[in-house]
């Protein structure tokens, strides 16, 4: 498994907060759990967020009143007889802390608090819980993370976000109610495939200036023979299309316990599907005269190994290389600096 503290980067770049990296010191939890990292994670952000005052928004209230306030209801006061207690049902806006991020930023932390997290943040956790008593408690569901709005004045709400919707996806909840436990994502080849694609994409978005990085959907250099038949042909889609002037890398990221597997003669092959899928990429942008792409990268994570083979496969230029997420972070951001400055030479 890719180790804890580097996890950490990866979502940083992921979840484009790679400039306020690292957003808390992560070192005191290398060696603990994931749930460890997260709560260390909103301890330290939500503390942050206190200092400078959680953010307000206004709150529509409804509340049958002596003193008429804000839009009066005459409809809902005459259905309710309260004309008679000299009262009736207002409606206003108020200035409240009890919003939508708040609420789920509170919930999360009530939750990992009882899922296993380390003694010292379990009362940290608890304690910022408790520092946000005008936020109301929820059921932190993932789709609620959908519905939050931010914007300029609250983007710093962001991260913190994100890192609340990943421990809600992973805490289970135990037995007879007696908390959660935490379910790590890092067993997952598919989560970790998207956060590797994400992190690799937003890294090479951020730390190099020589190429755009985006994108791209591939259309099927195929005429279709009868109508309706294009419809049938999947869609191809880059993970990450790097482009200059007259240069395109296709980036194809993968993530295996195995990334190579193993031939009938022993010996560590390249997976075939891999190679069909860049090599349909490359002829399809050829075929149809969308610019120059004559090089795709199939970039594989690993854990200590390390490999860098180059092709020339159908008049295009194929590098199948590894990037090692066991290192120490600085070798990881060298390793992919390096990957990208060797792609700048010209076409």
């Amino acid at each position: 498994m890719v180790p804890i503290r580097n996890v950490y980067y990866l979502l940083c770049y992921a979840w484009e907060h790679a400039e306020a990296a690292p957003l808390a010191d992560v070192g005191g939890v290398e060696a603990g759990c994931l749930q460890d990292l997260l709560a260390h994670v909103l301890v330290s952000g939500v503390a942050g967020l206190l200092r400078r005052g959680l953010d307000r928004a206004y709150v529509e209230h409804e509340e049958a009143l002596r003193s008429p306030r804000g839009r009066l209801e005459v409809s809902a006061t005459l259905k309710r007889n309260l004309e008679r207690a000299s009262r009736a049902v207002c409606r206003y806006d108020e200035l409240s802390h009890d919003v939508l991020h708040n609420r789920l930023l509170r919930a999360t932390m009530l939750r990992l608090a009882s899922a296993g997290v380390a003694p010292g943040l379990g009362r940290e956790l608890t304690r910022a819980v408790r520092r946000m008593r005008e936020v109301a408690d929820i059921e932190p569901v993932p789709a609620l993370f959908r519905r939050v709005q931010l914007h300029r004045n609250n983007a710093h709400y962001r991260f913190l976000l994100h890192a609340c919707e990943l421990a809600v996806r992973f805490l289970i909840p135990e037995q007879h109610g007696q908390g959660f436990r935490f379910v790590d994502f890092r067993a997952d080849e598919q989560e970790m495939g998207a956060l590797f694609e994400a992190f690799v994409r937003n890294f090479l978005r951020r730390e190099q200036g020589h190429f755009t990085v985006g994108g791209e959907t591939i259309r099927w250099a195929a005429e279709p023979l009868l109508p309706g038949a294009e419809a049938l042909l999947p869609i191809m889609r880059t993970d990450i299309s790097l482009v200059a002037p007259g240069r395109k890398v296709i980036f194809d990221t993968k993530f295996y316990t195995r990334p190579l597997r193993l031939g009938r003669d022993g010996r560590k092959k390249l997976r075939e599907e891999h190679l069909y899928q860049v090599f349909a990429y490359l002829k399809n942008l050829e075929a149809r005269g969308h610019g120059i792409a004559d090089t795709a990268v199939l970039l594989y994570a690993t854990r200590g190994e390390r490999f860098d083979h180059r092709f020339r496969l159908g008049g295009h230029e194929l590098r199948a290389c590894s990037l090692d997420l066991d290192q120490p972070w600085p070798g990881i951001r060298n390793d992919l600096l390096l990957l990208a400055q060797g792609l700048r030479r010209a076409a």
